[in-house]
């Protein structure tokens, strides 16, 4: 009944509710949130009543300190999470900010952080607790110039709706929806403060922001970008669901093997012998038209097929531009590997004998590189995704150690959605996906 509740009340107010305004608005609208076991009341009066304006430091009107807003978690502790003994307790969000935009805007979300309370301390009618049962003490940590923090008794309430809380620590930024943030947020009520879309902190971009910390492929995204495998878009956005080129994904597998040079050694050994370029004025193993010797993945591919990683995907083609796929991914791997054969049931109801791919995905499944064996489908001609190779990557980093088994390089996709002849080049770069995305 409660949680029915909330769906009724945000669909009564205004989607371009501000912050503060749907405090005032619910004291006639008697809003309530949806907890168990009882509907939780927001009560405007109790954050208006709690805000304390510039405490302990004179500072001026217009410092951080004497707004009616609470300072981000990462300025306190370093990091763009809810800190220990706090949990989510609500979220707002806001549009035009630019800070999440990526192939067109989006939304920057908004999460308040609060006190969980202590056992057995009395819960309000809107889901709080005194200030007694948390160890909340209301200061500007850093004076004037933070804001103020342990301060504000409120909560919009669609996260941990069955959690009585404390004063609100802090807040954190994301760009990602609140409910994939935090698998305890609601999706509604939505409410908007545009005054806060601009409110940032250098802290915020130290880490990416659209990376979920309970998502499968957060540990994987962290050590790509650590090791230096991927960068993010920009310095808080890793577009975890934006597909990989080909490209890409050759200079991955080459950035995680270490950059070797296409001459499969060290230049420096005069016991290594250096191929011939294949063609007059070309780099050695670089053997695509559709291969620009000035691309910066020009190496990678170039010292993949000279390790029998790929042949390209038709006579001279390699196709940087395109889409890489789940099979085609399972297969630059498999290659990597050596090419090592292993034996393991494939339940996918899309994967036939025949299939080009079977023998790299049934190394795949032994070894448990691919997860997403609970699916019916594998899905092969489907585009991996950036989170979906950090994954693929990661796994095949942690694996046990396969005894290589070199074998002469095939086609790693003679699918039956390649390109019939006559159809436009696909090797043609697209110029909305551009170098930054590597």
């Amino acid at each position: 009944m409660s949680r029915k509740l909330v769906e009724r009340v945000s669909r009564v107010v205004d989607r371009r509710a501000g912050r503060r305004g749907f405090l005032r608005r619910s004291a006639m609208a008697a809003t309530a949130v949806a907890v168990a076991p009882v509907a939780y009341a927001i009560r405007p009066t109790t954050a208006e009543a709690a805000i304390i304006v510039c405490r302990g430091h004179q500072c001026r009107a217009g410092d951080l300190c004497c707004d009616n807003w609470s300072e981000f978690c990462c300025k306190i502790t370093g990091e763009n999470l809810c800190p220990p003994g706090t949990i989510v307790a609500g979220w707002w969000k806001a549009d035009g900010s630019g800070f999440c935009d990526l192939n067109g805007p989006r939304p920057r979300y908004y999460l308040d952080c609060n006190y969980t309370c202590d056992e057995g301390c009395w819960c309000s009618s809107g889901g709080l607790c005194a200030r007694s049962c948390t160890p909340a003490v209301c200061q500007c940590h850093g004076g004037c110039s933070t804001r103020k923090s342990e301060c504000l008794t409120f909560r919009y309430g669609q996260c941990h709706q069955d959690v009585c809380v404390g004063q609100l620590k802090c807040r954190i930024v994301t760009c990602v929806p609140p409910w994939k943030w935090d698998p305890a947020c609601a999706t509604a009520p939505v409410l908007t403060s545009q005054s806060t879309r601009f409110h940032d902190r250098p802290c915020l971009h130290e880490g990416f922001t659209d990376i979920p910390p309970l998502a499968r492929y957060a540990e994987a995204v962290e050590w790509m970008a650590g090791e230096g495998i991927a960068t993010g878009f920009t310095d808080d956005l890793f577009g975890p669901d934006e597909p990989v080129s080909r490209g890409q994904f050759a200079t991955f597998l080459w950035r995680y093997s270490g950059e070797p040079s296409a001459q499969g050694g060290d230049e420096s050994d005069d016991d290594v012998p250096v191929p011939e370029p294949p063609w007059e004025g070309g780099r050695a193993g670089l053997e695509f038209d559709d291969v620009d010797p000035d691309a910066y993945y020009a190496d990678a591919v170039a010292w993949m097929v000279q390790n029998g990683i790929t042949a390209g995907r038709g006579p001279r083609q390699f196709d940087p531009w395109s889409d890489v796929n789940r099979a085609q991914s399972i297969v630059f791997l498999h290659n990597l590997a050596g090419k090592p054969e292993a034996e393991a049931p494939i339940s996918f109801t899309d994967v036939g004998e025949d299939a080009w791919f079977r023998d790299a995905l049934e190394w795949a499944l032994a070894a448990d590189i691919v997860w997403w064996t609970d699916m019916e489908t594998f899905g092969g001609s489907l585009p991996a995704s950036r989170a979906d190779v950090a994954l693929l990557l990661h796994r095949y980093h942690l694996r046990e150690p396969d005894a290589p088994e070199p074998d002469a390089p095939e086609p790693d996709a003679p699918e039956p959605d390649a390109p019939e002849p006559g159809t436009p080049d696909p090797g043609t770069p697209d110029p909305n996906r551009s170098a930054v995305m590597r």
